[in-house]
């Protein structure tokens, strides 16, 4: 019950103090609107007339109006003591532990005063720093997502990167796993090898396909040409580099250029284990 009445207590004395503030900040407002109309019409005085007596630019503000602009600019003065970063309103006010120091409101309406007397030069520097904040803000943001964009693309860049290096990186584990011997060109290149089989029997697709990985997975040779695969296949080479290229396709053979320059076949990893799938040996 203590404890509650207390915490009510210190509320309704933080609700007075922002009270006093308000107070003085209005009261310091009329009263350095008014020293600046005197001040005002003191330097009037000691220059010499610009313009006529009557002329519009001439004639004095009447001291309501001063008294309005420098309450208007002495309520400004807790913005620009946030904007340096300054805890005087809350040394003022005071926190749960903390009763605040009454003291300090003469500090604020020193502020207030100096800002009131000054009130078209701190109106104007105010107003101006505030929006070059606000643009500092907009170019942090800007240049934020520009280089989010950036990165977004570099992510991207490295994503393909390592997709291809990765594919690079299965075919170079394919073609380790195999042995590297490589089979003698027996024909001048470019030499057509016809089929020994029966049409439509072993150069049916699937039966190609099955024989063609079957020949790419037979020891000693496992780096073989396309001519000496269909002879032993009984397939025209055309026919046998059809084969060829659907086993690449499907990942069961990879290709290399043999020391001649001309390519060389082999059966990868999962094509040796496809081989039971075909119904090879």
């Amino acid at each position: 019950m203590d404890r509650h009445r207390g915490g009510k207590h210190m509320s309704g004395g933080g609700n007075g103090m922002l009270g006093a503030i308000v107070a003085v900040m209005v009261g310091a407002g009329a009263l350095g609107g008014l020293v600046g109309r005197f001040l005002g019409e003191t330097a009037g005085r000691d220059r010499p007339a610009e313009a006529p007596a009557d002329s519009p630019a001439a004639a004095p503000l009447a001291w309501w109006k001063h008294v309005l602009i420098g309450i208007a600019s002495a309520l400004m003065v807790p913005l620009f003591l946030n904007m340096i970063s300054s805890d005087l309103i809350a040394r003022i006010r005071g926190v749960a532990e903390d009763s605040g120091d009454p003291l300090l409101l003469l500090n604020l309406a020193g502020f207030c005063l100096v800002a009131a007397v000054s009130s078209r030069g701190f109106i104007g520097s105010l107003s101006e720093r505030l929006l070059q904040e606000v643009r500092q803000a907009r170019a942090q943001a800007d240049q934020a997502a520009g280089a989010a964009a950036e990165a977004r693309q570099q992510a991207g860049d490295a994503a393909a990167t390592a997709g291809s290096a990765l594919e690079q990186a299965r075919s170079g584990l394919d073609l380790a796993q195999a042995q590297w011997i490589e089979e003698p060109d027996p024909a001048p290149a470019g030499a057509a090898t016809r089929s020994r089989g029966l049409p439509g029997e072993a150069g049916a697709p699937a039966d190609a396909d099955r024989e063609l990985l079957r020949q790419l997975a037979r020891p000693p040779a496992t780096l073989r040409l396309p001519a000496a695969l269909a002879a032993a296949s009984g397939l025209d080479e055309a026919q046998a580099r059809a084969a060829l290229a659907r086993l690449q396709a499907r990942g069961w053979a990879g290709c290399t250029p043999g020391r001649d320059g001309q390519p060389r076949w082999f059966a990868t990893a999962s094509g040796r284990g496809a081989l039971g799938e075909l119904g090879g040996d």
